[in-house]
């Protein structure tokens, strides 16, 4: 460290004429930066803080906060939003680093503590280890939006979910990942609490001036093919059927009360769901009326 610092003051500071001439102060910043994301492992620069008790101890400015709802009664599915925001709360992401959601919740396993809850498989709702968790990386995904981050990646679900807008939402799987790039010249600080029936994530750090907001546009309801009819001994409805959409989000930056910039940033497909109903079997076990009974021995 002491041979970057011999660098950056021989760099920084030059003499001509017997005026000081500032002549390599973005080389001194760029040797800087890479030489702390060196010592710090990489490109991946986040980190736990393992005594954050409140959402701010930093005293930092807020930048950001999107909070989303859910229905508290289903157990599961709200211990794994809690777990999943519960990793995520109080980290640090520092200046130019990436966040990976995969990378800092881990694995969504019953020996993490995840239970079972309906996840989407195939374009199907079905039982699954970790079902909830992707409502957690959906809610940070929009607020790391409207803190100006730049998103990495990101995957849409296959079916509209309930608690996001179409074109808002950031499935997570093993294979699927939410990652963002901390573009700022300052540390943010990620704050991510549970309360009854809601999840709310926020972004801390020093303000630039800009404001961002995301919109969401409904491009077309795609409706679902004829319903799947089954017989049984009840009539019912297995599967609601449901539309699907085409969609579009777009993100506006704004300066003070200016709209600076407006650009499209996604556009997506959600699959419609197709309905299955019960219907009653025929009872085929009924004597023939006796008028027809007549007619078939006149036949005969």
């Amino acid at each position: 460290m002491s041979a970057l610092k011999s660098v950056l003051a021989a760099k920084y500071i030059e003499r001509k004429d017997g005026e000081i001439v500032k002549k390599a102060i973005r080389m001194a910043w760029t040797l800087l930066v890479v030489g702390v994301l060196f010592l710090c492992g990489g490109k991946r620069f986040a980190n736990k803080n393992a005594q954050a008790e409140t959402d701010n101890p930093y005293g930092w400015e807020l930048i950001s906060a999107y909070t989303t709802y859910f229905n508290e009664k289903d157990v599961g599915r709200s211990e794994n939003i809690a777990i999943a925001a519960s990793l995520i709360d109080g980290v640090t992401v520092q200046a130019y680093g990436e966040f990976s959601f995969n990378g800092v919740v881990g694995k969504r396993t019953e020996e993490a503590g995840f239970q079972q809850a309906k996840i989407i498989v195939n374009g199907e709702y079905v039982q699954g280890v970790g079902g909830g968790v992707c409502q957690v990386s959906t809610t940070l995904y929009n607020a790391a939006l409207k803190a100006g981050q730049e998103i990495l990646e990101y995957h849409p679900h296959s079916l509209r979910v309930g608690y996001i807008p179409p074109s808002r939402d950031a499935m997570v799987s093993s294979s699927s990942d939410l990652r963002f790039w901390n573009r700022r010249n300052h540390a943010i600080y990620l704050s991510a609490k549970t309360f009854k029936g809601g999840i709310k994530v926020c972004f801390y750090g020093k303000k630039d001036g800009y404001r961002y907001e995301i919109t969401a546009n409904l491009l077309e309801e795609l409706p679902p093919p004829t319903p799947i009819v089954k017989l049984g001994e009840e009539e019912g409805i297995l599967r609601q059927e449901k539309n699907g959409a085409r969609s579009e989000a777009y993100l506006e930056r704004y300066f003070g009360e200016k709209l600076v910039e407006r650009k499209r940033i996604r556009v997506d497909e959600y699959r419609p769901i197709q309905g299955i109903i019960v219907k009653k079997n025929a009872d085929t076990t009924k004597k023939m009326p006796s008028n027809a009974c007549l007619l078939r021995e006149k036949m005969l």
